[in-house]
């Protein structure tokens, strides 16, 4: 099981020293000092509870960004598809999926709903027929944002920095993405099937 104050111990143990990151909080003190026993790590279904979200969206561009674009397979691959926009798709489809927002219906919805996202992606929404192929197709790229997703929120929740995080909250989180992506395919079918 994982818990709040295993992942702090374990944190403690394998991250820097404070002095070696001035300034910065290691941990969410009122966490680590509590007696009683450990409470269980809960992610909420929405992560804007612990990320805000215009900094959620940031990191999840950031790292949508970070991957190679430029690559000539993909050049190629956006020249003989222009209206694909997979960027546009997996910011989209993340962020989204983030908020607790999986339907595919309500994905495209999210677009209209958030200035800020509106703000960062320009031109229009992908049709919830799009939507439900990219996750379809892109499972494994769609599961390693939305884990990025959550990574960094839970690192701002518990003020955590670039501390390594365990293997199994690692697993915890991966698990929690593939599982947002289940609920969006099991939602779109029973759409379908009204």
């Amino acid at each position: 099981m994982v818990t709040v104050t295993g992942v702090i111990d374990y944190v403690r143990k394998t991250a820097p020293s404070r002095s070696a990151r001035p300034g910065r909080k290691l941990l969410m003190s009122a966490d680590s000092n509590n007696a009683g026993p450990p409470r269980k790590l809960r992610i909420p279904w929405d992560i804007s509870e612990w990320l805000d979200k215009p900094g959620l969206l940031a990191r999840i561009t950031e790292d949508i960004d970070s991957l190679e674009w430029n690559n000539p397979g993909m050049v190629e691959f956006q020249r003989a598809n222009p209206n694909f926009q997979a960027r546009f798709l997996l910011i989209l489809v993340t962020y989204a999926y983030a908020l607790g927002v999986c339907e595919s219906e309500e994905v495209a919805e999210v677009f209209y709903r958030d200035t800020e996202l509106r703000r960062r992606l320009h031109g229009q929404p992908p049709s919830p027929k799009a939507i439900t192929r990219f996750r379809r197709e892109n499972r494994g790229l769609l599961k390693w944002s939305i884990t990025q997703a959550i990574k960094h929120a839970l690192r701002s929740r518990f003020e955590l920095g670039d501390a390594t995080l365990p293997p199994g909250l690692r697993k915890m989180l991966s698990d929690a993405a593939a599982t947002r992506i289940d609920v969006g395919r099991h939602m779109d079918r029973s759409v379908q099937a009204e």
